[in-house]
C-alpha cells in the first residue's frame, strides 16, 4: 500500500459531528470520535467544532500518511467548491457556507491537502456502495428515512449529484397521501418529508387518537412491534407512503438494487412490509425482483463515503484493495 494511504473524515449532521481516519480499503484506522454540533450559532461556530473534530484525529496519525479530507454533512453541497446551496432550519447560517476554505483557514496543516464535502445522504450512498449493502452492484439507489428522507443513487459507485448539486432531494417533493389520515399542518406544501419521515409517524399515530407514552416516531414503532393496533395500523400506513413514492423512484431509475437507511427502516418490520407490498403494486413484471435491502455500514457509511471521494479526489487507487479485504 501506498505511504499516503489514510484520509481524515468527518460526518457533520444536526445534533453531532463524528469523525475518524480510514485507510484505502475502507477500514477505520481510529476509534470513532463524536463532539456536539453548534447547529444554530452560525457557519463559522461550526467549521470550528468541524477543525477540532478533524485536528484530534490528525493527532492520531503520522501526518506523512494523510491523502486527504471528506465531508460529509447536511445540507445541499456545490461539491466542485465545497460550499453550501442548500440548508434546512435544523442549521442557522450554514446556507453559503464555503467549508473548504474554511477548514484551510483553521487547520494549517490542511492547505496542501484535497478536501471533498459532499451531502451526508451522499456519503452514506458512496459507502454503501462501496462496502456495504451496494457493493458489487453497478447502480445502487440509497433512500435514507430518519428525521427527514434523502435520496443518492450511484453508478459504478459515483453519486450522480444533478447540474445544481441537487439530485436526490427527494424529502421535497409535493405528496398528497389520499389514504384518509391529515397530518399536514399550516399552509405549506405537502411533502414527502413531511408526511412520511420519523416525526410523520407521531402525528399519524395522534391524528388518529393515540397518547401517551408514545412521544417519538420510535415510541410508535415500539409499540406496533409489541401488538398495539393502532400504533400497528400507523406503522403501516407511513410505510405504505414510503413505498409508493420508492415505486416511482425506481421506475424513474431502473437500479440494480434498492438500499435504505436511516432510523425508521427496520426489517421485518410492519413498516418494512408495508413499504415493499407498496413498492412491488407499483412496478411492473419487469422490475418486480429489484432487491430492497438494509443499509449495513450504518453509522460509518457516511465516513466511509466522504473518505472514499476524497481519496477519489486525490488520485488514490480504493479499487485494487477491495480484493484485500
Amino acid at each position: 500500500m501506498a505511504a499516503r494511504d489514510l484520509a481524515l473524515t468527518a460526518d457533520l449532521g444536526g445534533t453531532k459531528i463524528a469523525a475518524a481516519t480510514v485507510d484505502a480499503t475502507g477500514t477505520l484506522v481510529t476509534e470513532k470520535a463524536k463532539v456536539p454540533t453548534p447547529a444554530h450559532a452560525g457557519g463559522a461556530a461550526v467549521l470550528d467544532a468541524l477543525a477540532s473534530a478533524l485536528a484530534e484525529q490528525y493527532a492520531l496519525v503520522s501526518p506523512a500518511r494523510i491523502t486527504g479530507i471528506g465531508i460529509g454533512t447536511a445540507g445541499g453541497v456545490d461539491t466542485a467548491t465545497g460550499t453550501i446551496v442548500s440548508s434546512s432550519d435544523t442549521f442557522s447560517g450554514w446556507l453559503g457556507t464555503d467549508v473548504v476554505a474554511g477548514l484551510r483557514a483553521r487547520l494549517p496543516w490542511a492547505s496542501e491537502l484535497p478536501i471533498h464535502v459532499q451531502n451526508d445522504v451522499d456519503a452514506h450512498a458512496v459507502g454503501e456502495s462501496w462496502r456495504g449493502a451496494g457493493a458489487g452492484s453497478a447502480s445502487m439507489l440509497m433512500l435514507a428515512v430518519g428525521t427527514g428522507i434523502g435520496a443518492a443513487f450511484c453508478v459504478d459507485g459515483r453519486v450522480l449529484r444533478g447540474a445544481h448539486a441537487m439530485a436526490g432531494e427527494v424529502g421535497r417533493l409535493r405528496v398528497v397521501p389520499g389514504d384518509g389520515v391529515e397530518i399536514h399542518a399550516g399552509p405549506g406544501p405537502h411533502t414527502f418529508e413531511n408526511e412520511a419521515a420519523g416525526p410523520a409517524i407521531l402525528k399519524a399515530y395522534q391524528a388518529l387518537g393515540g397518547a401517551s407514552p408514545a412521544a417519538r416516531g420510535h415510541d410508535v414503532m415500539a409499540l406496533a412491534k409489541e401488538g398495539d393496533p393502532l400504533a400497528d395500523q400507523v406503522v403501516r400506513l407511513l410505510g405504505a407512503r414510503v413505498g409508493r413514492v420508492l415505486s416511482w423512484l425506481v421506475l424513474t431509475l431502473d437500479p440494480e438494487v434498492v438500499v435504505l437507511g436511516g432510523g425508521v427502516p427496520t426489517s421485518k418490520s410492519a413498516w418494512w412490509a408495508a413499504m415493499e407490498d407498496e413498492l412491488r403494486v407499483g412496478l411492473p413484471d419487469a422490475l418486480a425482483d429489484v432487491p430492497v435491502v438494509r443499509a449495513r455500514m450504518r453509522n460509518n457509511a457516511a465516513l466511509l463515503g466522504a473518505a472514499r471521494d476524497a481519496f477519489r479526489l486525490a488520485g488514490v487507487d480504493t479499487e485494487s484493495t477491495e480484493e484485500k479485504r
